[in-house]
């Protein structure tokens, strides 16, 4: 009996696009979802704090407005929080500062009192590294905005434990985010090339498995073995090789039309399975290697040059 197995070199080259294509994938969805994100929020705090450090400077050179300056600027920063959101991350976030109002009340009287810039929350559970942050965030913005407010109000003044505070905050804040770059516009759509990955690997993996459970084999008799069923000699007609020499592909066809395709580049000893189907259907075409037989056979050669030796 004559059976097939897969090509090992097969089997290693689909299960690592397999592989590379789920990394891809899962890479390109985190870079998308999550590090995007959080670095696109680290350019707005950098901005932010930035405008903020510069108004206190200059309202420690008594430039006029320059607090007021710095506030709208951190306003700004804001909206573009609220512009790079969708719809539903926005209302989930409404809801979420809703449902912790008592710990934004809480911390927002430590900032009066203190002056500190960074916020510590007990998150709900389901809340996303990316949500928490902008959470943080926008509490954050408040406690800088009511801070500006303080100074220009004379409530903090330069030698209160709240003013030191606020500006080693900010100062924190500058430090810490000074890494961040501007957001290029075209990071989220290259994402998507390597997101796409994903769903392909799902495909080769079910060529994979597929192929690693599909089996074909001729016994003694001539019956065709095969995933779909056994087809006896008597019952196989036809054999389409059109694509044998190119593609390394055949087709046997049921003498009720049925097709049952071979590939030889998957499943290792088809060749043979093919040329004994070939050899036995088309003898004078195809080997029992599945070779296509040469025009002019070696008797043939043989004869025609006697014929010349004889004419001479």
């Amino acid at each position: 009996m004559i059976q097939t197995r897969p090509r090992t070199r097969w089997v290693i080259q689909m299960g690592l696009m397999t592989v590379l294509c789920a990394v891809f994938g899962v890479w390109g969805w985190y870079d998308y979802s999550v590090k995007i994100p959080l670095d696109e929020l680290g350019y707005q705090k950098k901005v932010a704090f930035s405008n903020v450090k510069a108004g206190l400077e200059a309202h420690a050179n008594s430039e006029a407005n320059a607090l007021q300056t710095a506030a709208d600027g951190i306003k700004v920063a804001a909206q573009q929080l609220t512009d790079s959101m969708t719809k539903s991350e926005a209302e989930e976030l409404r809801q979420a500062r809703g449902e912790m109002q008592s710990q934004f009340k809480e911390q927002m009287e430590q900032a009066q009192q203190e002056g500190l810039v960074s916020a510590t929350f007990n998150f709900r559970s389901n809340l996303g590294t990316v949500a928490r942050e902008r959470l943080s965030w926008t509490l954050q913005v408040d406690r800088m905005i009511v801070g500006l407010a303080l100074v220009d109000q004379g409530e903090w003044t330069r030698d209160s434990d709240a003013f030191a505070n606020f500006v080693d905050g900010v100062s924190e804040g500058v430090t810490a985010y000074q890494k961040f770059p501007v957001p290029n516009k075209w990071n989220r759509m290259v994402q998507w090339l390597f997101i796409l990955c994903g769903p392909y690997s799902l495909f080769t993996a079910f060529q994979l498995i597929g192929g690693l459970r599909r089996k074909y084999s001729v016994d003694e008799e001539g019956a065709f073995h095969h995933p779909e069923g056994t087809w006896l000699a008597n019952e196989i007609t036809d054999i389409d090789m059109s694509r044998w020499m190119s593609k390394s592909v055949a087709k046997v066809i049921h003498t009720d039309g049925r097709i049952a395709k071979i590939d030889d580049y998957i499943h290792q000893d088809a060749d043979k399975i093919i040329g004994e189907i070939a050899h036995r259907l088309r003898p004078s075409e195809w080997t029992d290697h599945a070779k296509a037989v040469s025009n002019n056979s070696p008797s043939d050669e043989t004869d025609t040059a006697s014929d010349e030796a004889s004419q001479e």
